[in-house]
């Protein structure tokens, strides 16, 4: 079941589109690692799904709604940029009022219950204030939490975060997946750690989607693998197939076949030359993850 699902979906600022025709689906239990350098669109793009922002074209739903019904609205909680905390009142304060503002019912016993799931202790009175900066992004993620969502929407949720910081937050998210069942949509530019929870990626340049890949998938790219130029780039691929039985390839930009398989190298070449193929370029490669999303994302050596 597709929790979020846009079509062409677009957000223009005067001349500038933060959002052009984007195509994103996310499905029930993911949890989706959104990831794009800055100023790519993530920001908006989160905007626009939470109703922060209102689309200048498209189409978005979320739980087969559209984002302004009532009933699907309910459904998401968000943290966008930083979470909107009084600073003179304690983090049981803060959600009491945001509870309040929301209507909800029995506050404070969720309230309770809400800061022990985020790792908060419900008798700490100390004023926000000074809480350190991982205590008040899972203040935060608590916001998120009232009113019980189904889907939640994180914006860099452990950006300046320190290491011990990163490792709790990782954990809360994991348990939220897990024990409750929610989707998670995380935006994040922390490439290593959204590798260790993420189920899908959407990859996001200049507004658009430059793809979707499940984790499965994405380990499966980034492994050893044989490239390889030739001068008859797709002859030589239904060669090597054929020959070689393969069933892990791809044809890349410009001709260049990469071979996801353990292959001779010697065998390769005899085959090609054999069938009058030049050989311009071979040798094995390491892909990192860091490596695809950079190269998937234009090459830039930042996120």
């Amino acid at each position: 079941m597709a929790v979020i699902q846009t079509t062409g979906l677009s957000k223009r600022y005067r001349d500038n589109w933060a959002v052009d025709h984007l195509d994103l689906r996310v499905e029930q239990g993911d949890i989706y690692g959104f990831i794009g350098r800055n100023g790519a669109g993530k920001s908006t793009t989160l905007k626009l799904l939470c109703g922060l922002a209102r689309p200048t074209r498209g189409e978005a739903l979320i739980f087969g709604r559209p984002i302004r019904d009532s009933v699907a609205r309910r459904r998401v909680g968000a943290l966008i940029e930083q979470p909107g905390l009084y600073p003179d009142l304690s983090g049981r304060e803060n959600l009491r009022l945001y509870a309040t503002l929301l209507g909800l019912d029995s506050p404070e016993r969720q309230v309770g219950e809400i800061l022990e799931t985020v790792g908060l202790s419900p008798g700490e009175k100390k004023p926000v204030r000074h809480y350190s900066m991982g205590m008040k992004q899972r203040l935060g993620v608590a916001l998120a939490l009232l009113g019980g969502p189904d889907l939640l929407l994180l914006d860099e949720p452990i950006n300046g975060l320190d290491p011990e910081g990163i490792r709790e937050m990782r954990e809360l998210l994991l348990r939220l997946n897990r024990e409750r069942g929610l989707t998670l949509l995380i935006s994040s530019h922390i490439l290593g750690e959204l590798s260790k929870i993420a189920t899908r990626y959407g990859i996001i340049q200049q507004g658009r989607m430059v793809e979707q890949i499940t984790a499965a998938e994405l380990e499966q790219k980034c492994t050893d693998y044989l490239h390889l130029q030739a001068d008859q780039p797709r002859k030589a691929a239904a060669l090597l197939e054929r020959e070689l039985r393969l069933t892990r390839w791809e044809m890349r930009a410009e001709g260049e076949i990469r071979i996801y398989e353990a292959v001779d190298t010697r065998t390769v070449g005899q085959i090609l030359t054999q069938a009058g193929i030049a050989v311009e370029e071979m040798g094995l490669h390491r892909q990192d993850l860091e490596g695809y999303f950079l190269e998937r994302m234009g090459g830039e050596n930042h996120v």
